[in-house]
């Protein structure tokens, strides 16, 4: 296709654009039987979720609310929080690139540690500059770093807490000096997609910061998708004060359906039933860690529902051959894999420690 279908804008943009950091798994791989490498809550959707997004589906013809305001004021009433510090859109994903549109232009600079892909694509498309500080020998965040390599160009820095993939957190307090101690014209997007899993009891939102540190640009993201169940849903949501929410609303977003707001509603109402399968998945999780290190991989210590780990052989090897047998999980440095149901946990583990002796035999 030629690029002159293309705005002028839009073909500047594109020459000599890096391709982005996102890859898309294939529609084989997104079939394979047992599914624990895309962090999908294997609980799902509170029943009062489910029944509320069928209902709204009566409707279908007709169009949801484009201000999304219910949502928006049950997700207020929760957080202690007005009605106009949020933004909904499909997914966190896309509100990533919201966040990059709205800030950031091609002399600026954005400082983060490896994190989840979508923040590379972020920078990338709107043309800053990527400066990315290796995290620490024990897969943990160098703040120390990252304020280092601050300077007039900066204008963002993003903090994925937990991190996706390594499954590591910042200390509340720790984060909370850390952002004090930076320059007040700086950006700081923090996106919170796995901390509702979280157990560690200083491993705590930044919401409050919206309202406690008015005068700097906090902005957190947020998702339905992981400890709610709601992944193909597709809604997040972004929090931060009036002004940034006015400037972040002035670029349009996927509209969120009417079944997805009216879903997301009723999940907010379902703490009981989303507590319960928390409980799973924290069970699922130390299983996984204590039978990874008996089969001799290095396994970090994780505050979300999936576990990064060391196989200490090709790990995209073991990849692979995981996939060969219908299990999929996801290659990033290391092998990360999703906790799922007790049974699926159980037969990754068992083919895990198959392919690995096999491996061994083979080296």
């Amino acid at each position: 296709m030629s690029t002159t279908v293309f705005s002028r804008a839009v073909q500047e943009k594109m020459k000599g654009m890096p391709a982005v950091q996102k890859v898309f798994t294939s529609n084989a791989m997104f079939d394979a039987p047992v599914r624990m490498g895309l962090n999908e809550n294997p609980y799902g959707m509170a029943p009062a979720a489910k029944e509320a997004f069928v209902n709204a589906a009566e409707h279908c013809s007709c169009y949801g609310n484009f201000e999304v305001t219910d949502l928006r004021q049950a997700l207020a009433d929760l957080y202690g929080l007005k009605l106009t510090n949020f933004l909904i859109g499909a997914g966190s994903c896309q509100l990533i690139q919201t966040v990059g549109e709205t800030f950031l232009d091609p002399e600026d600079e954005v400082i983060l540690c490896p994190t989840f892909s979508n923040f590379y694509d972020m920078t990338k498309i709107f043309q800053a500059k990527l400066v990315k500080v290796p995290l620490k020998d024990d897969m943990g965040y160098d703040l120390e770093g990252i304020r280092s390599a601050v300077n007039e160009h900066t204008k963002m820095i993003v903090i994925t807490n937990p991190n996706n993939p390594t499954g590591q957190y910042i200390p509340y307090d720790t984060l909370h000096a850390f952002v004090q101690s930076l320059p007040k014209d700086i950006v700081v997007l923090i996106d919170e997609a796995y901390i509702e899993l979280a157990t560690a009891e200083d491993c705590k939102t930044a919401i409050p910061w919206i309202t406690e540190m008015p005068d700097r640009p906090v902005v957190v993201s947020r998702t339905f998708s992981k400890y709610y169940g709601m992944a193909g849903v597709r809604i997040g949501y972004l929090i931060a004060n009036e002004e940034i929410i006015r400037g972040l609303g002035m670029i349009p977003e996927g509209f969120v359906s009417r079944e997805g707001q009216l879903a997301a509603i009723a999940a907010l109402h379902s703490r009981d039933f989303y507590e319960e399968s928390k409980k799973k998945i924290v069970a699922g999780a130390r299983y996984l860690e204590t039978e990874l290190k008996k089969l001799g991989c290095t396994v970090w210590p994780t505050q979300t529902n999936f576990i990064f780990f060391d196989p200490h052989v090709d790990p995209k090897e073991v990849y692979d051959r995981l996939l060969a047998k219908g299990i999929l999980i996801t290659l990033q440095k290391y092998d990360r894999v999703t906790v799922s149901t007790p049974a699926n946990n159980e037969l990754f583990i068992r083919t895990l420690a198959g392919i690995l002796e096999e491996m061994k035999i083979v080296s």
